[in-house]
């Protein structure tokens, strides 16, 4: 989520692919979360070519094998390995074999380091550099960020809370249900994946993944799941949060009694509604400036 307090929020419609505008009546409820920020663990450094722990030596062997569908959705997506990330560490195997190096992964973020960094930062320049469509550049680097999250947090971070594993706060949450009829997507920026002090993944650990689901950023394979369930939803069935000093504030409560209120049979058939064709709320999770390219491709 942006880290600052905007003057305002309101829940707006979208413009593209699809324009919304409130849609029925139901009851609204309103929910808080608030957490203080994890204690950050001291820079850790994990090489592909020395372990001198049991966990260091199993997250070596791992990197070998790629990423399986079980470790992917493990972290929290119920989608299948985007082809792309299981691309670019493919390439990250080949290189360690053409330069006799091996990949190592340290500090926040699982950012490549050493001579191995050094080599594939020039490959992947130059081949970000080679690709002349800009949707093309965007999967890509989305994709590689990925990529080096995944690997770099092997063994280290907690899949269902982001944490060092032995910050581990899962025992500590409480699964409840969100209202029926309600679904929320988490646009989340590459940059923000795996982030220890990321609050977004607590709505899927919250609600579970089918009720708030992960869209990545630049994700071919998530986009296209998100877009099709708001063709499916329809146009007035899509709402996402972003701050806008020119439009009054508007509250959910405002979205869901825009018109009269209605008597007890009408809400039933309005529930009926919802189960079949969810009211869908889309919540940008990025910096601001990451959150405007974000806003940006709602819209196109």
């Amino acid at each position: 989520m942006p880290p600052t307090h905007p003057p305002s929020l309101q829940f707006l419609n979208l413009t593209m692919p699809i324009h919304v505008r409130p849609a029925c009546a139901v009851p609204a409820t309103r929910c808080f979360l608030a957490s203080s920020p994890p204690t950050m663990p001291a820079k850790k450094t994990w090489v592909a070519s020395r372990a001198s722990t049991a966990r260091e030596s199993s997250s070596v062997a791992e990197w070998a094998k790629g990423v399986s569908l079980e470790e992917w959705q493990g972290w929290g997506t119920s989608s299948s390995v985007p082809a792309m990330v299981a691309e670019i560490i493919r390439g990250f195997r080949a290189l360690e074999q053409e330069t006799n190096s091996s990949m190592s992964f340290g500090g926040l973020g699982g950012k490549l380091q050493g001579s191995f960094k050094v080599q594939e930062d020039i490959k992947h320049r130059a081949l970000y550099n080679s690709l002349r469509d800009s949707e093309k550049k965007l999967q890509f680097f989305s994709a590689r960020q990925i990529a080096c999250r995944l690997l770099g947090s092997r063994g280290y971070l907690c899949q269902k809370c982001w944490l060092p594993m032995e910050d581990c706060m899962c025992s500590k949450l409480v699964p409840c249900s969100l209202w029926c009829g309600i679904k929320f997507w988490l646009y989340m920026h590459p940059k923000d994946f795996l982030r220890q002090n990321n609050t977004g993944k607590l709505l899927w650990q919250t609600f579970g993944s089918q009720a708030a689901t992960l869209c990545l950023f630049g994700i071919h394979e998530h986009e296209e799941i998100m877009w099709d369930a708001f063709r499916h939803s329809g146009k007035n069935m899509v709402w996402f949060l972003y701050p806008n000093k020119s439009l009054s504030p508007k509250s959910a409560q405002d979205i869901f009694f825009e018109g009269p209120s209605t008597g007890l049979k009408d809400q039933k058939v309005v529930f009926s509604v919802l189960e079949e064709k969810p009211l869908n709320f889309v919540l940008i999770d990025g910096t601001w400036s990451n959150s405007a390219a974000m806003y940006r491709r709602l819209k196109v």
